[in-house]
């Protein structure tokens, strides 16, 4: 009697879609508490900030750091916000909380000249002329600005790291022509770059963030030609916009967050320990947004029936 013949193992090619099936979970449970964020009360995630702290910064096992460095948590704020960068970016109530705040505190300055208004842009802080002022004719800030725009700029670093800041330069009707200046456009630009200039040498702002814009008297606040309208033309507004309008100012956020973040990076004695200083497994247990990029534009291109058997190929990150 023959013997039967033995059929081969089948060999289970597709286990690779349970690893996958598990990233995409976590991904899909990261989007969850983003979203969540952006729509948390900022007194109720203070509790969550402190809570979440003191988790990260007690021991893994006795004798050993946290996992995370006191300098390298997003919670504390670094480059200069005094909230999450990540809150500042996701959060619309926390961006218009800030701005509530700002414009209480602006209008409890006892500055003449300095107004503060919440449009559709964003948070819109005016400097007149009897509070920034210039030389005739000249981009160059007087010394009788310094108070009024340093109480403008600790006010705006207390609570915008990310967010895009245009800084808009109005000069008024009267005709400017020196060697410098040709018109009231290039002077109007050049006062608006002035300010900038300043918040960043001075308060250490990311230089990414501003836009400098100068609209000479084409946008005046009034239409009198006395001396007195026309020194409430001469100004300089600076717009904190809202973060939904960021795209049309073409500034990259993703970039912006990145610089906001990066300057302290090192790594906790504990994670060092945990991946015996390996830098390369370091850098998969710190971040991994190359490869859910990646990933995701991978199932992106899956534009049509026939690409769909794309997706039983492992992806790169499981080679």
């Amino acid at each position: 009697m023959a013997r039967r013949k033995k059929h081969e193992d089948h060999e289970n090619l597709e286990r690779w879609l349970v690893s996958y099936a598990d990233f995409m979970t976590l991904l899909f449970a990261t989007f969850v508490v983003l979203y969540a964020l952006s729509q948390v009360d900022v007194s109720d995630f203070a509790k969550l900030e402190e809570a979440l702290k003191k988790a990260f910064q007690s021991n893994m096992f006795d004798g050993q750091e946290s996992i995370l460095d006191n300098s390298n948590s997003i919670l504390d704020g670094t480059s200069g916000a005094t909230s999450p960068i990540m809150l500042e970016y996701l959060s619309p109530k926390y961006e218009n909380d800030s701005y509530e705040e700002i414009k209480k505190s602006i209008d409890e300055m006892d500055i003449d000249g300095i107004d503060a208004q919440i449009d559709e842009r964003g948070l819109v802080i005016k400097l007149e002329d009897n509070a920034l002022t210039f030389k005739s004719g000249s981009a160059q800030i007087t010394s009788d600005s310094i108070v009024p725009l340093n109480s403008v700029a600790k006010l705006i670093k207390e609570k915008f790291a990310i967010h895009i800041i245009r800084v808009e330069g109005h000069t008024d009707s009267d005709p400017v022509s020196n060697a410098i200046f040709p018109s009231n456009w290039e002077l109007s630009s050049a006062r608006a770059s002035s300010v900038v200039r300043y918040l960043i040498d001075n308060y250490g702002f990311n230089p990414g963030i501003f836009i400098a814009a100068g609209y000479a008297d084409t946008v005046p606040v009034t239409r009198g030609n006395s001396q007195k309208d026309k020194k409430k033309n001469r100004r300089v507004e600076i717009v904190i916009l809202k973060n939904k309008l960021r795209n049309t100012n073409s500034k990259n956020m993703e970039t912006l967050t990145t610089l906001s973040t990066k300057k302290k990076s090192t790594v906790s004695q504990a994670i060092k320990d945990l991946t015996g200083n390996d830098e390369k497994l370091m850098k998969n247990v710190i971040d991994f947004r190359q490869t859910y990029e990646k990933e995701t534009n991978r199932i992106d291109n899956l534009d049509n029936d026939s690409d769909i058997n794309r997706m039983k190929q492992k992806p790169d990150f499981l080679e």
